[in-house]
């Protein structure tokens, strides 16, 4: 029996306009799948990042937004991370956890953000933990003051505690004959502070001389600094803004009592040298990152690309906190793959067990959710930090 061109034509007809329908619908299909992930198109990574623009801190912020913004501006003039290049959009909080969380709220869920990327203090980060880790969405702060960690929440600095516990064993180290003493903002900053202090006294059988606190926003500091100089005071321990701690060292000095001064990172900070001149000379510190006037490979380019995006900033030590988390995020990212989820940022986070963003190691876990893994101890000489140790890790001995 012959067969019908007629029909034979209208069946082929049918199955190809089928076939193009399915392909259709796949591709539909997967479009829609990739639009699901909030902050991720085609052709950009949507972040956010939620800190003080305004107020009182914002000499912190500025140079810290110049790092981040130097990675970003970075990879997005080598064509972005697997084709897409990074948009950082920024909400201010002016150091008001309130309006962190409010401003977290709005990039989340309005501005529809694939991850909050910049985030900077304790408070304004305790403030949006829980809702992060209740919207699922990644978080990368430059501190986490959280202990376990979260799931999705992450940070780049060492707790406060963990930096004066190796200070403090410097000291007891390298100044046996040395009085030690605690001066300290009133508040978390302080308290934390002294559980690092606390644990180096109590395994050398060591005491303080003299704990003398004071509220934050104090700019008057006389009536401290005597009770420091009246206790014997050889060393004073400062936890607290690098103004207050800046302020009572000058007014220290005005009253005749030069002790030695130790602190947290925040020593190694800009406004610390151009408040105190070349009076910071003495001054001792421990962080988690390496000096940036070091001569180091990762140090060097972090300072070669911060000044090619930003001519004229300031070599500053919060710079490059921000440009170490810009690393850690491109790296991440790098390594989460095209098809990029939330969770697979975050499960390549956890994977970072040893890892150099050039101006400090890190290492990262499902159960270490902050990246600093060593400490470092300085001393101001000549207008510049100067290493006193190698790198000790976090919670370890001195060598």
């Amino acid at each position: 029996m012959g067969r019908d061109p007629g029909r034979s034509r209208w069946f082929v007809s049918i199955i190809a306009s089928s076939a193009v329908a399915l392909v259709g619908l796949l591709i539909g299909a997967s479009g829609a799948q990739a639009q699901a992930q909030p902050g991720v198109t085609d052709n950009e990574i949507l972040l956010g990042g939620v800190y003080a623009l305004s107020g009182p801190v914002r000499f912190i912020t500025e140079p810290y937004e110049q790092g981040m913004r130097t990675v970003v501006d970075e990879v997005n003039a080598k064509g972005g991370i697997h084709g897409r290049k990074l948009k950082w959009i920024l909400e201010d909080d002016a150091y008001q956890p309130a309006r962190t969380l409010a401003g977290a709220k709005k990039l989340v869920e309005r501005d529809q953000v694939f991850a909050i990327f910049g985030q900077l203090g304790t408070p304004t980060t305790l403030a949006i933990v829980p809702y992060v880790e209740q919207a699922k969405v990644p978080l990368f702060s430059a501190n986490l003051p959280v202990d376990p960690a979260p799931k999705y929440a992450f940070g780049l600095q060492a707790n406060y505690s963990d930096l004066i516990y190796p200070l403090t064993q410097f000291v007891i180290k390298t100044m046996p004959s040395k009085k030690i003493a605690y001066f300290y903002q009133n508040d978390d900053v302080g308290e934390t502070g002294r559980i690092g202090l606390a644990r180096a006294l109590k395994e050398s059988g060591r005491s303080l001389v003299a704990d003398v606190g004071y509220e934050r926003g104090t700019n008057e500091f006389e009536t401290s600094v005597l009770k420091l100089r009246d206790a014997g005071a050889d060393v004073v321990i400062a936890m607290g803004t690098a103004p207050s701690i800046a302020t009572a060292m000058r007014q220290a000095s005005a009253l005749g009592f030069h002790p030695i001064w130790g602190t947290y990172a925040i020593g190694a900070s800009g406004i610390m040298k151009k408040l105190l001149g070349p009076d910071i000379d003495g001054l001792i510190f421990a962080s988690e990152e390496e000096s940036q006037y070091s001569d180091s490979p990762g140090m060097r380019e972090a300072n070669e690309l911060i000044a090619k995006h930003f001519p004229g900033a300031s070599n500053d030590w919060v710079s490059m906190i921000g440009y170490g988390e810009g690393k850690i995020l491109v790296h991440a990212l790098e390594a989460s793959g095209r098809d990029l989820t939330r969770d697979k940022l975050v499960a390549s986070l956890n994977a970072m067990s040893d890892f150099d963003a050039g101006v400090l190691p890190v290492s990262f876990s499902p159960t270490k959710h902050v990246g600093a893994k060593s400490v470092k101890i300085f001393r101001w000489q000549g207008g510049k930090p100067e290493p006193q140790t190698d790198w000790i890790p976090i919670g370890g001995e001195q060598k």
